[in-house]
């Protein structure tokens, strides 16, 4: 029987097993961070990681990372059910945990438009699994920013947006733009070239325009 289980309750082997058995099968290099990181949200007060475990095996994980504690807007790192367990209710489990405590999350989302399956998982059953959860996406030119140095950016994305409630048809663009801004700058971007300044252009104004996520 799967049980959710708050990480920090969890040893650095359950840690170590979570990354190795469910987030490497589930995301390509260059969206992925190192093992190391991974541990190090454990002492990390903005990063929140929550474990679906079976009979004390890893079958699914989220990872919510802030800016600070208490921010409006987090963002949804990482969502990802063991190979074996997709399409199986774990990463339900966790999205409706994962949203009933955040008030606004941030999902960065391949858009299948312009990713194809490489072997972690379809693009387009991600979408769809997204869209029974009520993610909607926030209209900005979005793309993943190095998860590390010297690693490239991952363009064609979509920036999935979840609120408590319905997602409305528009919702406050600062609270966002700040969190994208320490987001990016913690990144390497340059805030003041492009494609960061271009995202946060889009940001500028009281609100953000939000729309379906694309359909097959």
């Amino acid at each position: 029987m799967v049980e959710l289980v708050e990480s920090d309750s969890q040893p650095a082997q359950v840690w170590r097993d979570c990354y190795a058995e469910v987030l490497a099968p589930s995301f390509p290099a260059d969206e992925l961070i190192t093992e190391e990181e991974f541990l190090a949200a454990r002492e990390r007060p903005t990063s929140s990681v929550l474990m679906a475990l079976d009979e004390g095996m890893p079958v699914g994980l989220s990872m919510v990372d802030r800016t600070l504690a208490g921010a409006p807007v987090a963002l949804l790192s990482y969502l990802a059910s063991h190979p074996t367990r997709r399409a199986r209710g774990v990463g339900s489990l966790l999205m409706e945990q994962v949203r009933a405590r955040e008030p606004m999350l941030l999902i960065e989302i391949e858009d299948p438009r312009e990713h194809a399956e490489r072997g972690f998982g379809d693009p387009w059953r991600r979408i769809e699994f997204y869209r029974r959860h009520g993610v909607r996406a926030l209209d900005v030119p979005f793309f993943q920013p190095p998860v590390a140095p010297g690693r490239p950016r991952v363009e064609g994305m979509l920036l999935g947006v979840l609120t408590p409630g319905a997602v409305p048809e528009r919702v406050a663009a600062a609270p966002i733009r700040a969190y994208l801004e320490d987001y990016l700058r913690g990144s390497g971007e340059d805030l003041d070239q492009p494609p960061a300044s271009t995202l946060l252009a889009a940001l500028t104004g009281p609100t953000v325009r939000v729309v379906d996520l694309p359909a097959a």
